[in-house]
């Protein structure tokens, strides 16, 4: 693999900066939610679609309200939900996001994730670390900002409620994961779909979480299509603790 994708970053950057105009305009003159996920997501996904084809080559897409364009099996496969949370946005509440994932040859290289309202992103490529970038330029490595958050035993969770355990949500998969990355939270539980989790996932593996099913079995792939992930993640440790006081994470969940 030799293209370089540290160039991506300001690129995808400047597509959600688009988005997050253009989804504002729509807000303001009052679109319908329906309207926004079944006309204009679509049309993001298949702009981002041509933007990396241009930059990358042979290239599919998996998006949240797109679905799957091109073939699965070429050599890179994005994976992505460009407006994460879109109904807190139209709500009037935080926690939305443009969120972006790369396979090449079926493997993780790359994740992006963007907060659409702090313009702040998270990015990690596999083998080089996940960090978090400021609108000053400021570059933070996620590892080194968790260690600066005091130790707690909350959990995030996603689509998901839990007994015995003190939670929190925001609905929006892509920044409940970066938040467990920075530390927020000692663990994450839930369940989301492929084009949700696959940034995240890769931000957090680079970070150096686990992922596990809600057995504990490992998950060590993105899945290639469109399904159900039930995830656990957080760092070997927690995830082993956790595993020795319950023996499934049905065990624990109230509403799934």
């Amino acid at each position: 693999m030799k293209v370089n994708l540290k160039n991506l970053d300001k690129m995808l950057l400047g597509h959600a900066k688009k988005i997050l105009g253009e989804a504002l305009q729509l807000r303001k003159e009052m679109i319908s939610y329906r309207a926004l996920i079944k006309k204009h997501k679509p049309a993001w996904e298949r702009e981002a679609y041509e933007l990396l084809k241009e930059y990358l080559g042979d290239l599919a897409l998996l998006g949240k309200d797109l679905g799957l364009i091109g073939n699965p099996d070429t050599e890179w496969l994005c994976i992505c939900d460009l407006f994460d949370g879109s109904l807190n946005f139209m709500c009037g509440l935080k926690y939305y996001a443009y969120s972006l994932a790369l396979l090449h040859n079926r493997e993780a290289v790359y994740g992006f994730v963007a907060d659409l309202d702090k313009m702040t992103y998270y990015r990690a490529e596999k083998g080089g670390g996940a960090y978090i970038v400021r609108p000053d330029g400021v570059i933070s490595e996620l590892r080194e900002e968790a260690l600066r958050v005091p130790a707690n035993f909350q959990v995030i969770t996603t689509n998901v409620i839990i007994k015995g355990l003190n939670s929190t949500e925001f609905r929006c998969t892509a920044l409940e994961l970066c938040a467990l990355a920075r530390g927020a939270a000692e663990i994450g539980i839930g369940r989301s779909w492929t084009p949700e989790v696959a940034a995240g996932y890769v931000i957090l593996r680079e970070a150096g979480f686990e992922f596990t099913d809600w057995d504990f079995r490992p998950i060590n792939r993105i899945p290639l299509t469109y399904e159900e992930i039930k995830f656990v993640s957080g760092s070997p440790k927690t995830i082993k603790e956790l595993h020795a006081k319950i023996k499934s994470v049905n065990d624990i969940i109230v509403i799934a």
